[in-house]
């Protein structure tokens, strides 16, 4: 209802009111719109970056696709496009056609344009609302940034024959002749039609067969394409080098480049169809392919060779870890690992049985003899003065070796407790090693590389002192036949004796450059045992209380069971150790060498039985078997 009062209209308060209402729905469903667009938003810059659904980039499906994948795939699809792609082109009378590997792309910046995660927050739900309704999807926009060759042909073709500019690339330089003023293809105005023409083809924005048309105009000759011309001849200059995965030799290569802005003021400053040559810059390796392989292990950096003895299965263990560690190949910095190349030290492996130390005995151990291999190995790594990183000496004093010259390995690589013998090339080159036992059982190691210095190493050990004179001890063992002696092969002689080891570097020309002592090997000492019959003390002069034999005043001639005469040196005579079996576990005598802040715990010190697991143990004391009469312990 409407009233009027001076000449005015009145407007009920039932109108106003659902005009609020009104208002108030609009704002509400705008807000609604507002709040699910921001929800959508929220969501399209969730999930990593994924692709929306349904999403197309010329012509490629990549919906769902995270940004890494999307771009993967589009990648491969238009490489293969692209391979099958031609876009035609008429010139003069000719017909040609621009292979679409000429073209260029940006497939990531295609797939960022398109990722609704790559927009600004606002943005990304209209990209994805757009990505998943939009149909024909994405283009992808291609480039040209060089001459096609078969643009350059049209214009030979089509063109007057001396129009174009022509180049010969040789070794050192090109040489190019400028061409003359006549009729040659625009390139200028043809390049961007070719493009176009080929963004279409792509994306399918156009089923039109129809060619580009190349236009001949008079001109002076163009400029040729330095930029593709240096793409061709370019080249990064690197050494010749030794492949660490198949050991090969990696040619070298000659660096070669093109100084544009050099080739255009030559080409400006010459006269139309003169010829003009522009040098190259070229760089050679510092070490080429043939330098490289005539320097390679050319030198014997160190050698040594020492004579195994002992059992066949000793001979056989030397050998089978000389044929671990021949052709091992160090680059510079690489440290060689005795253990790594050789172990495990096991009967499948190939090694068998031969006495090495055990608890201070000798004993029939598997492996037992490749200390030989790793003594002669250091002994030649000396010589070639390569860095020491890890050795030790035995516990008792080596025949093969001059003493503190040996190396002592004790358990397989990286196993708790084990003693390695190791070493670092410390040269600039590589390194190889070959190690060889010959048919008269002599161990040879030549350590092959490049002397770049002439200076090699002369180890030597000196000052030789016998500490302590070996004893021979009798014991009781009534295993032994009355009026017999038998000799205790686990329990062999040797002196207690200290010597120093020097290194001694000498020039090409003999002069010694320096004389440094490396370190003081203690040997211990092991009296040698010799068994008797309890009931023989008084026939052999044996005193009870020492076990040392006093001679009688009229010693019967009773036979020896077994081993050499019994001599015993006098006090204080230096005497060497007579010729055993190599040990192949940890001593207790000779300082290790190791890195800086170093340090290799020796094995604990075990009181049960020892076992052949047990190598290298301090010795412990001899507990002789029930019923056995012990004299001198």
């Amino acid at each position: 209802m409407e009233e009027k009062s001076g000449g005015k209209r009145l407007t009920s308060k039932f109108d106003n009111k659902k005009k609020r209402i009104v208002l108030i729905g609009v704002g509400a469903v705008l807000a609604l719109l507002l709040s699910g667009y921001a929800a959508l938003c929220a969501y399209a810059g969730s999930g990593g970056g994924r692709m929306a659904p349904n999403t197309r980039i010329g012509g490629v499906e990549v919906g769902g696709l995270s940004a890494e994948a999307a771009v993967s795939t589009l990648d491969a699809a238009l490489q293969v496009r692209l391979a099958a792609l031609e876009v035609p082109f008429t010139c003069g009378e000719g017909r040609y056609a621009v292979s679409g590997t000429e073209f260029s792309y940006d497939a990531e910046g295609a797939v960022k344009s398109a990722s609704p995660a790559a927009a600004p927050m606002p943005l990304r739900g209209f990209r994805f609302l757009a990505g998943m309704l939009d149909r024909d999807g994405a283009s992808v926009p291609l480039t040209l940034d060089h001459v096609p060759a078969e643009v350059s042909r049209a214009a030979m073709e089509q063109g007057d024959t001396d129009a174009q500019t022509t180049w010969d690339i040789r070794d050192t330089a090109i040489v190019f002749t400028k061409g003359r003023t006549g009729r040659t293809v625009d390139t200028a105005e043809l390049l961007p039609r070719l493009t176009e023409k080929a963004t279409e083809m792509l994306n399918g924005e156009s089923d039109s067969l129809e060619p580009a048309q190349a236009n001949i105009t008079v001109a002076p000759p163009a400029e040729p394409d330095f930029v593709s011309i240096r793409e061709e001849i370019y080249a990064e200059v690197s050494e010749a080098y030794l492949d660490r995965e198949t050991l090969e030799i990696v040619p070298s290569v000659t660096g070669k480049d093109l100084d544009i802005e050099a080739a255009r003021a030559a080409l400006n400053a010459a006269g139309e169809g003169t010829a003009f040559r522009v040098e190259l810059t070229v760089t050679a390796p510092e070490t080429s392919t043939e330098q490289l392989a005539e320097s390679l292990f050319r030198d014997v950096l160190g050698e040594a060779t020492t004579r195994v003895t002992g059992t066949a299965d000793r001979k056989m263990n030397v050998r089978v870890a000389a044929e671990f560690i021949d052709g091992s190949i160090l680059f510079p910095g690489d440290e060689f690992s005795f253990n790594q190349k050789c172990s495990p030290y096991t009967e499948g492996n190939g090694y068998g049985k031969a006495t090495a130390y055990v608890n201070g005995l000798s004993k029939d151990t598997v492996a037992g003899g490749i200390c030989q291999a790793s003594s002669t190995l250091y002994w030649a790594s000396l010589k070639a003065d390569l860095e020491t990183v890890e050795r030790y000496a035995h516990r008792y004093e080596p025949s093969y070796v001059r003493g503190g010259l040996d190396a002592t390995v004790y358990g397989d690589y990286g196993e708790k407790g084990s003693l390695d013998f190791r070493f670092k090339n410390s040269s600039e080159h590589p390194v190889k090693i070959e190690v060889s036992v010959d048919s008269k059982n002599y161990i040879h190691v030549t350590i092959l590389g490049t002397d770049t210095t002439g200076i090699h190493g002369e180890p030597y050990s000196t000052n030789r002192v016998v500490t302590q004179p070996y004893e021979t001890i009798y014991q009781a063992d009534d295993t032994v036949p009355q009026g017999t002696t038998r000799k205790d092969e686990e329990r062999t002689g040797y002196n207690g004796v200290t010597i120093e080891t020097y290194q001694k570097l000498v020039d090409a020309e003999g002069k010694t450059v320096s004389d440094t002592l490396l370190y003081k090997t203690k040997y211990y000492c092991r009296n040698e045992v010799i068994l008797f019959h309890p009931s023989d003390l008084e026939l052999w002069g044996i005193d009870p209380v020492t076990g040392i034999r006093t001679e009688p005043t009229a010693a019967p001639e009773v036979p020896v069971e077994s081993g050499p005469p019994i001599v015993t040196p006098a006090p204080g005579e230096s005497q060497l150790p007579p010729s055993t079996p190599d040990p192949v576990l940890p001593p207790e005598g000779g300082e290790p060498i190791l890195p800086p802040g170093q340090e290799i715990p020796l094995p604990p010190v075990q009181s049960a039985a020892p076992t052949p697991a047990e190598e290298g143990l301090p010795d412990l004391p001899i507990i002789p078997p029930p019923g056995t009469i012990v004299v001198g312990q």
